[in-house]
């Protein structure tokens, strides 16, 4: 009996050594291979704006979406007070998504421009591009309407093949506005917004022709007093309702005249001339003339203010004639000088002659301006006041008595004050989640009434690090990039983060914000195709070695000679330097010599990329194998465990 336990134990040790062991073993079989080294992952953080509903739920789904690529974008709402200053000064972000604003005119390619990859420029991604930049330049001097489309096409191909960001929709702008209120403009952007003009003097009451109180919400408060650096959506529509610009736009998006009555351009684009107004004054008294225009463009480019870089740089100088002209001389042609000036405030000489660009206003000063409203009363942080200027140029306008802006910041709040009656409208596009009461509401006006081509357009925006500040070698990639632009589902997007009231967008210079004569029918797209996006990182090197769905950057290539050169593009692996026409350093090839060398460098970057593609094959097969071990060896542990157990069973009867 006891040489039978004896041997019985024995059995029960061997089988439990080997439920243990044998998985282990296992996993030694492959485990070498899958994970040779630890590398950094494809996992970035991408920020987005914690009040804008639409930003949060487009991260939220695209978060989702990268997933099937093995790329982990961990979405943030972030507060925008956090969120601008980084962009402004710090540039230390990933990624974000969120939404930027077009101008009514096709010059926002210059954002990407290497002049404006400047603190509080608008080159958030930091990309530099002398081709580019060089595209650009022309298109801007060009004045014939066709060649500069032409040049605008060849840009847009540019920073399709580079993607600094991605256009992802626009969210068309449908407003919550109670039915009461009638006179109000659609036009590209919406019918409230900071270059529709028409709207802010046209409003009125249905029952009150003249002097009507309109209260607008607001999701949070503006960020600056100050007309100059007040360029944010929320800003900026203050600033529009208090200052002048000396032209505006229609509904249609032409020139019209504002504070100018009218302009002329030389035939050279050199000389610009505006006449302006004779009736126009300042919210104090005084009145408007043309040496405030010319302080104005003279205090931009005496000061270096970093906004409206583009028109201050090419100004050389500006004289006046008389009280009522004025006078611009051009460094150069500038196709876009006249549109460009409906975004400079004119400001009163008297009042900022001593003042910096970045001064601080503050609204006890009562903020002076010549527009149709001018400054009442405020409460900061909580809600501005803005009364009729009965002064303004433009007779019997506006119809309003008031302009009250309120801070409601959660969306269903200012939904519900909107259908009581508390405030009329809101700043932005009505939220998703109320666009079916909306519709069911008698309160309000009807949403296709509202329904304007939206002017806030979603991207996403890689840091490329071309300011310098931070480094982040995926990003700067642009496989990486390409693959995110293909693994992207717009239409999804726009599904889900605005309940189909949005438009994809597929171009750099969207026809369907700027017109169809802006269409180009050769433009480089990125139509959804996620089996395309998981090749394209296959290829290029990123796999996901270690097994946990978030792919790796790829193995360092191997440089003998320490000159950045990997050996399989080096002409010379064994000697540091620059290659001389295709040979080692001091050498001069033939160019029969040099073509055969492009000959095999191209042979040896399609085997490498071969390889690559083998190599991505055999991982997955040898995680197949390891699975298939792995569960032959759970299997016999267990089996071993059970009749382990029956054997102690017996042995404890006998």
């Amino acid at each position: 009996m006891a040489k039978l336990r004896i041997i019985l134990s024995t059995l029960i040790i061997a089988f439990l050594g080997a439920s243990v062991i044998a998985p282990l073993y296992s996993s030694c079989l492959v485990a070498p291979v899958a994970f040779a080294e630890e590398r950094e992952e494809l996992s970035f953080e991408m920020w987005t704006l914690d009040w804008d509903t639409i930003s949060v739920d487009a991260g939220d789904v695209i978060e989702q979406m990268l997933r099937q690529i093995g790329v982990r974008m961990k979405a943030l709402p972030l507060d925008d007070s956090v969120f601008y200053a980084d962009l402004e000064t710090e540039h230390t972000y990933e990624v974000y998504e969120m939404s930027l604003g077009y101008d009514p005119y096709p010059n926002n390619l210059m954002a990407t421009h290497s002049d404006e990859a400047i603190d509080y420029g608008s080159n958030d991604p930091g990309y530099l591009n002398p081709e580019f930049d060089a595209l650009i330049d022309q298109s801007n001097r060009e004045l014939d309407f066709e060649k500069r489309t032409e040049l605008l096409w060849q840009s847009q191909k540019i920073l399709a093949e580079d993607l600094p960001y991605i256009p992802l929709f626009t969210s068309d702008d449908v407003h919550a506005i109670r039915k009461e209120w009638k006179g109000f403009t659609c036009m590209p952007g919406g019918i409230f917004n900071w270059y529709n003009r028409l709207t802010m003097i046209d409003l009125y009451h249905e029952d009150q022709e003249y002097g009507a109180d309109f209260i607008m919400a607001y999701p949070s408060y503006i960020r600056y007093y100050n007309p100059i650096m007040g360029t944010d959506g929320r800003s900026a529509l203050v600033v529009a309702l208090v200052y002048d610009d000396l032209v505006a736009f229609d509904e249609d998006m032409n020139l019209i005249p504002w504070l100018a009555t009218d302009w002329t351009i030389s035939t050279d684009g050199l000389t610009v001339t505006f006449n302006i107004r004779q009736n126009a004054k300042w919210h104090d008294g005084e009145p408007l003339t043309a040496e405030d225009v010319k302080f104005t463009i003279d205090f931009y480019k005496e000061q270096e203010a970093p906004y409206d870089i583009s028109l201050m740089n090419r100004i050389d100088s500006v004289e006046t004639d008389g009280d009522y002209t004025v006078i611009v001389h051009m460094t150069e042609p500038y196709a876009w000088v006249v549109h460009e000036f409906e975004d400079v405030p004119i400001m009163p000489e008297h009042i900022w002659n001593d003042k910096a660009w970045d001064w601080p206003v503050h609204p006890d000063m009562m903020p002076i301006g010549s527009g149709p409203f001018k400054w009442d009363s405020y409460l900061d942080g909580e809600w501005i006041k803005l009364v009729a200027n009965p002064d303004f140029w433009m007779e019997d306008k506006p119809q309003l008595g008031s302009f009250t802006i309120r801070v409601i910041s959660e969306s269903s709040a200012r939904f519900l004050a909107i259908t009581t009656g508390e405030v009329h409208s809101e700043r932005y596009e009505l939220d998703i989640g109320f666009i079916e009461a909306a519709k069911a509401s008698p309160n309000l006006v009807p949403l296709e009434d509202t329904w304007c081509v939206g002017m806030w357009f979603y991207i996403i925006s890689f840091n490329l690090g071309g300011h310098g500040t931070v480094s982040y070698p995926a990003l700067q990639d642009p496989v990486v990039r390409k693959a995110i632009a293909y693994a992207i589902d717009k239409q999804q997007l726009v599904d889900i983060a605005r309940l189909g009231y949005g438009t994809v967008l597929e171009d750099f210079i969207p026809p369907e914000f700027f017109g169809s004569a802006y269409e180009d029918p050769d433009a480089m797209r990125y139509e959804y195709n996620v089996f395309l996006a998981n090749q394209l990182l296959d290829a290029a090197g990123y796999l996901d070695i270690d097994a946990d769905g978030i792919r790796e950057m790829p193995a360092p290539a191997p440089d003998s000679d320490g000159d950045g050169i990997p050996d399989n593009l080096d002409a010379c692996p064994d000697i540091a330097g620059l290659p001389e026409y295709g040979g080692c350093p001091g050498e001069v090839e033939t160019l029969e010599e040099l073509e055969t060398r492009i000959d095999e460098l191209s042979t040896s970057v399609a085997d490498a990329n071969s390889n690559v593609v083998e190599l991505a094959t055999e991982v997955q097969a040898l995680r197949s194998q390891l699975t298939s071990s792995l569960n032959m060896s759970y299997g016999l542990a267990v089996v071993a465990i059970i009749i382990a157990i029956v054997a102690v069973y017996y042995a404890m009867r006998s």
